[in-house]
């Protein structure tokens, strides 16, 4: 199983930070670039979006499932319930916690584990998943800075 990890502070309170995790627009804002449509089914616990791919990823769609979501303690965790046979993990779960940090910033920890499939090295799935990481960050950067959220 592979572990990737990374958190960050943001010069942006928890609570503007949250609202681009807990609404459907600021989920579409946040992937923007790997991600050009998501779908969503339901919502809160169990929610279903499904997640059209491009750029680096190949060209299809993800299927994910919220799995956990504890607005209170603003984290969430969805579980990829269709790979779309262009994701090449096994048992993917992807997690993030806003932190507050005083009233004018947070810290974003985002967790991934995943069991990369056996005709891709671990090198390039732990790549894959830190390069989706560099474009979701940046993602939440521009949006944050560019007062939309």
């Amino acid at each position: 199983m592979i572990i990737v990890e990374r958190a960050a502070r943001f010069e942006a309170s928890a609570e503007r930070m949250w609202k681009l995790f807990d609404t459907e627009e600021g989920q579409i804002r946040a992937e923007r670039g790997f991600v050009s449509a998501i779908e969503f089914e339901g919502q809160g616990l169990g929610m279903v979006r499904t997640m059209r791919t491009e750029g680096h990823l190949a060209d299809g769609y993800v299927k994910e499932k919220l799995v956990h979501y504890d607005p209170d303690r603003m984290e969430m965790t969805f579980e990829i319930i269709d790979t779309g046979d262009i994701v090449p993990f096994a048992g993917y779960l992807g997690s993030a916690r806003v932190i507050p940090a005083g009233p004018d910033a947070c810290i974003l920890l985002a967790r991934s584990t995943f069991t990369p499939l056996d005709y891709v090295p671990e090198e390039q799935a732990r790549a894959m998943s830190e390069a989706n990481y560099r474009l979701f960050f940046d993602n939440l950067r521009e949006a944050l800075a560019s007062g939309e959220y």
